[in-house]
């Protein structure tokens, strides 16, 4: 079969659709409607992730009188420090709990240029909802849209700029130890997300070439129990039940490496940046 002969977006939607039924969530950002979960992630970002962060806004094609629109803001990792550079930012973020710690962290460093929607993408109205058009639109590890080509296509919609999209490239980390504990917690295989050369498919369908650059993460995180370590990690395990958390801690405890007492948890993913100009020269506001 012809390789442009596959509809890559149905290959898309159906990856995502085993990834969610496999651990019967109901989407992707549901991990973080707990805002102790959302909190974790903010202060895992805060002490790993902002010379990241630094060198991600420092790649884009960003000015003082720049709009940007984030999608799948988060707690604010990007929008808070890419709102001192520009002239506004728009934050679009569905889970409660990271809408409650990115509001938190939106008043408390002062940001008065950035405007929170709390709505899924798909359920944005680009003309209704948004203040577009906008120079730089980034959605940092955030596509878990099952209509992606649909998604990206909102995005055009109100770019007069650049697109900037972060995704996964490979099994990360939790992609390999999931493959190996998701049966005995779930009674199913395990199916990750779809990577980056599906994503890459749908922008060529859709007669989008953009740029690729692809960088390596690694990070270490240092437990003193193993409850720790399970109420860490448990948002990509999809827990429900105590006596999936135990199957959980069980497993972590013997495949953890020990180190001073501690329980040490190596994240490693190979991760992608894709990016392009958009062709349409609309008038901002």
């Amino acid at each position: 079969m012809n390789a442009q002969d596959i509809d890559w977006n149905d290959v898309w939607a159906e990856q995502m659709r085993k990834h969610l039924e496999s651990g019967n969530k109901k989407e992707c950002a549901s991990i973080w409607e707990d805002k102790e979960n959302a909190k974790r992630f903010w202060e895992m970002s805060q002490k790993d992730g902002q010379k990241r962060a630094r060198i991600t806004i420092a790649s884009l094609s960003i000015t003082p009188d720049s709009k940007v629109l984030d999608i799948g803001a988060g707690p604010g990792s990007l929008a808070i420090p890419i709102s001192e550079k520009v002239s506004y930012v728009t934050a679009v973020e569905p889970s409660s709990g990271m809408v409650e710690v990115l509001q938190e962290n939106i008043e408390e460093q002062g940001s008065d240029n950035i405007t929170v929607i709390r709505k899924r993408w798909e359920d944005i109205d680009t003309e209704k909802d948004l203040d577009g058009p906008y120079d730089v639109i980034i959605a940092s590890f955030s596509l878990g849209m099952p209509d992606i080509r649909k998604a990206i296509e909102d995005m055009q919609a109100v770019s007069c700029g650049y697109i900037y999209l972060y995704w996964f490239a490979g099994d990360t980390t939790w992609d390999s130890f999931s493959r190996e504990i998701w049966p005995e917690l779930h009674g199913s295989e395990y199916f990750p997300n779809p990577k980056c050369d599906v994503l890459y498919n749908v922008l060529y369908n859709m007669g989008i070439y953009p740029d690729m650059q692809t960088f390596k993460l690694e990070h270490t995180e240092n437990y003193p129990t193993i409850d720790e370590a399970v109420n860490n990690l448990s948002s990509h395990f999809s827990l429900a039940t105590n006596m999936q958390r135990k199957t959980l801690s069980d497993y972590l405890e013997h495949k953890l490496e020990r180190e001073n007492g501690n329980f040490k948890y190596h994240s490693r993913s190979t991760r992608v940046k894709i990016w392009w100009k958009t062709n349409s020269e609309k008038k901002k506001n």
